[in-house]
């Protein structure tokens, strides 16, 4: 059989090889994009006049056995409440969102995607 070079069979092979990435490295470069993302968020994250913790403080990446995620700490309501908008207590009117979560992964989710994808190959070269 004669061989193909139009470089479909390079490229199936760097695909096959990124599909064999270990647990370990996965889980290393989903909790690097997580830092990057948290350093981000913070820097959208808008600051209230609250007197108890801000969700600044509150934000942290949490590796649970192969998971990774960003979470607010004891905040877990509040955050939901600023980003997608609320009704004032009085039942009168209601508080816009802010939208800094997903406005926030919108601006970075390419960078982060880039990010991961060296990562991964960068650590399956060597």
């Amino acid at each position: 059989m004669a061989t193909n070079n139009n470089g479909f069979s390079e490229a199936l092979k760097e695909i096959n090889t990124m599909l064999k990435v270990n647990k370990q490295v996965e889980k290393d470069v989903l909790e690097e994009a997580a830092k990057y993302f948290v350093h981000k968020l913070k820097t959208r994250i808008p600051v209230s006049n609250r007197r108890s913790k801000h969700l600044r403080d509150s934000l942290k990446v949490v590796v649970k056995d192969d998971i990774v995620s960003v979470e607010f700490e004891d905040d877990a309501f509040y955050w939901h409440m600023v980003e997608h908008g609320h009704k004032k207590a009085n039942g009168k009117g209601k508080i816009k969102g802010r939208h800094f979560v997903q406005n926030t992964f919108d601006g970075e989710g390419d960078k982060i995607a880039e990010i991961m994808a060296q990562k991964i190959i960068k650590k399956m070269e060597g």
